[in-house]
């Protein structure tokens, strides 16, 4: 299964693709998408592959054809940056929130549930004993303290399946012992906003890793966790429209 789109905004007006994290759907993006309808044609996409990273990649490509700023959330920002990567023609921007940038940068991979889930059998057994509730409770790191997991969070998570979870995670480590997310972003000529939230349980904030990357500006969200699209939409929002003037005058 290819990656489908929901279309939002003002028809004419700049090109936005809003690329969803783990697990996850294009309703991940509720919250931002009224703020930012009236200035930008928005493709908010619903992922099916979990090949890889740039299998999903080529699959959202295929959903434009002209520069678009790229917005992708955690695994997404991933997707984003291999698109970037292999389709540089058809990206003006980069927003990247809360990326694994390392294998190692990945808090919640390494903890034993996430590591059960993907043994067969034994992962199985767990994903299908889980309730709703105790998924909720896993879902719990994805946001700062005091956050409540929205419904829509624990049913994409249901809907996806221990099976799309485990090969997704698998693709998001295949990807970055290739090579680690900010070799990758040294060879792309394009600017980047790269944005971490300071009470992230679920990647941890890079120090100096992307200190050299002149095109790339780094930002730490104070008091938001792993879900800037959720939990703090009107920044994730003007950061999209402020890229919007920005590539809109640019030479």
């Amino acid at each position: 299964m290819s990656a489908g789109a929901v279309l939002a905004g003002t028809p004419g007006a700049p090109r936005v693709m809003l690329i969803h994290g783990l697990a996850g759907s294009y309703r991940a993006w509720d919250r931002v998408v009224p703020f930012v309808e009236p200035v930008a044609r928005i493709t908010a996409v619903h992922l099916g592959s979990t090949r890889s990273i740039e299998k999903d990649a080529d699959d959202a490509a295929a959903l434009v054809d002209t520069p678009t700023v790229l917005v992708g959330h955690s695994r997404g920002g991933l997707v984003a940056t291999a698109l970037a990567e292999r389709h540089p023609e058809l990206v003006s921007k980069l927003i990247l929130l809360c990326p694994s940038w390392s294998v190692a940068s990945r808090r919640s991979a390494g903890r034993p549930i996430e590591r059960s889930l993907a043994i067969p059998g034994i992962g199985a057994l767990l994903w299908a004993a889980a309730s709703d509730a105790r998924q909720r409770a896993g879902l719990q790191s994805a946001f700062a303290a005091g956050i409540a997991v929205p419904d829509q969070f624990v049913a994409d998570l249901r809907d996806r399946g221990r099976g799309n979870f485990v090969r997704s995670s698998r693709a998001i480590d295949d990807y970055l012992t290739t090579s680690p997310l900010a070799e990758r972003l040294k060879n792309l000529a394009v600017d980047i906003d790269l944005v971490f939230g300071e009470l992230d349980a679920r990647v941890a904030p890079p120090r100096d890793e992307f200190a050299t990357l002149h095109h790339t500006h780094l930002t730490v969200l104070p008091g938001v966790g792993h879900t800037p699209p959720w939990e703090a939409p009107d920044t994730v929002a003007n950061l999209i429209t402020h890229s919007l003037r920005r590539t809109a005058t640019a030479p």
